[in-house]
C-alpha cells in the first residue's frame, strides 16, 4: 500500500509517499480501506517533534480516518467487510478499571493511534473491532472525518465536562480551527450566547454564518475589556480553550464570577504565569480535557447525519500531497479542517 512515511523529525520534507506492506489482520482486528483522513495539530506536532511522545522510525503518522472494512481476523464478531466505520484514537485496552467504567477516553494502557502506532496517512489501517465506531448512513467519509476529532472533542469540553446550559454565553477562542468551528455550532445548539475570536478579520463572516454572535480578533488587544463590554460587565460563564499562551491569561480576564475554563490543548503557549488570586477570587474552574468517548462520536455523528451539525473543510488533498497541507495549517490561513484522500492520485 501507499503510505506518508517519516524517517525523522523536522520539516515538510520530512513527508514521504511510499510503498510499504500492508497490514494483516490478527486476532480481533480488523483492516479499514481508507478513504479520507484528517489533518490535526498533532500531527504537525509529531513531525516536528513536539509531540511529546518519541516514535521509533519509520512511522505512519494520522489519528483519524474513515473508510470500509476491507478484511477481518479470527474472532471478530461485531463487525464485516463492507462495513462503513471509523477508528477511534484512543486505541483502548477494553479490560482496564477506567474501560470496566466507561472511560476509555483515559484508558490506562491505551495506545494513541498514528502517535504510538501506525496511523492513518496510509491507504489501510489495522485496530481493534472493540476500537471502531459505525458510521451513520448519509454521512460522507469526508465529512466524518472532518467531524469525528473536533465535534467529539468540542461536544466533550462544552457538554460533558463544561455542563453548558441554555442562556450561558460562551467564548470560543480559535474560532478558525477545526474545534473552534464545531464549538461554535455546539454552543449554538446547546442554546448559548456565542463569542469567537480569531486572529483575522476575514475569518469574521465565516464565524458568524457558523453561529457566532460576536466576533473578535485577538490580534487587536485587551479581550477582556471587550468582552466585558459585549457582556454588560459580567464576562462569559465558559471558555472553550484550545491555544493556551495568551489566550488562557485573557480567558481568565474574560470569564464571569463562578466561570469556568475547559482546555483542550495550548498550541499558543504550554506553560502560562496564571493569576492565582484572580482565579480564587472569581471562584474560577479550569478543567483539562480532549479525549472523547467512542459514545461521544456516535452522538455526534449522528447530529451531524441529522444536518443538525455541519463540519467545516477548508481544502481537500490528495494524501500524497500531505507536506502542502501540513505547510497550509501552519500557516493558519485556513477555516475548519483539511482533508486527505489516499487514493486521489
Amino acid at each position: 500500500m501507499k503510505a506518508i512515511v517519516i524517517r525523522g523529525y523536522g520539516e515538510f520534507d520530512q513527508l514521504l509517499w511510499e510503498e510499504v506492506p500492508t497490514p494483516t489482520p490478527g486476532f480481533g482486528e480488523v483492516i479499514i480501506r481508507n478513504h479520507a483522513t484528517g489533518l490535526n495539530h498533532c500531527d504537525t506536532d509529531l513531525r516536528r517533534g513536539l509531540f511529546g511522545i518519541e516514535q521509533q522510525f519509520p512511522h505512519v503518522m494520522g489519528v483519524d480516518c474513515a473508510g470500509v472494512i476491507d478484511s477481518v481476523g479470527p474472532g471478530v464478531t461485531e463487525f464485516k467487510p463492507g462495513d462503513r466505520v471509523s477508528p477511534h484514537f484512543v486505541l483502548s485496552c477494553g479490560q482496564c478499571r477506567n474501560c470496566q467504567r466507561g472511560l476509555e477516553n483515559i484508558c490506562l494502557k491505551a495506545d494513541l493511534l498514528g502517535i504510538t502506532t501506525w496511523g492513518t496517512y496510509a491507504q489501510f489501517v489495522k485496530v481493534k473491532q472493540h476500537n471502531l465506531i459505525r458510521l451513520p448512513d448519509g454521512i460522507s467519509f469526508a465529512d466524518a472525518v472532518a467531524a469525528q476529532v473536533p465535534f467529539a472533542t468540542a461536544w466533550e469540553a462544552l457538554i460533558e465536562v463544561g455542563k453548558l446550559r441554555a442562556g450561558e454565553t460562551v467564548l470560543v477562542n480559535a474560532a478558525g480551527s477545526g474545534v473552534g468551528s464545531a464549538g461554535i455550532q455546539i454552543a449554538k445548539l446547546a442554546g448559548a450566547h456565542v463569542i469567537a475570536t480569531t486572529g483575522a478579520d476575514s475569518k469574521f463572516a465565516a464565524a458568524r454564518a457558523l453561529g457566532a454572535d460576536d466576533v473578535l480578533n485577538y490580534n487587536s488587544g485587551n479581550i477582556p475589556a471587550k468582552v466585558m463590554a459585549l457582556t454588560g460587565g459580567l464576562g462569559v460563564d465558559i471558555v472553550l480553550d484550545m491555544v493556551g499562551g495568551e489566550r488562557l491569561r485573557d480567558s481568565i480576564g474574560a470569564l464571569a464570577l463562578g466561570g469556568r475554563i475547559v482546555s483542550v490543548g495550548a498550541h499558543g503557549g504550554e506553560h502560562v504565569d496564571i493569576d492565582m488570586i484572580e482565579l480564587f477570587r472569581k471562584h474560577i474552574s479550569i478543567h483539562g480535557c480532549g479525549r472523547s468517548t467512542r459514545a461521544m462520536v456516535a452522538e455526534v455523528l449522528g447530529l451531524v447525519a441529522a444536518g443538525k451539525l455541519k463540519p467545516v473543510i477548508h481544502r481537500q488533498f490528495p494524501l500524497s500531497e500531505a507536506a502542502a497541507a501540513h505547510e497550509l495549517m501552519e500557516s493558519r490561513a485556513f477555516f475548519g479542517r483539511m482533508v486527505m484522500d489516499p487514493w486521489q492520485v
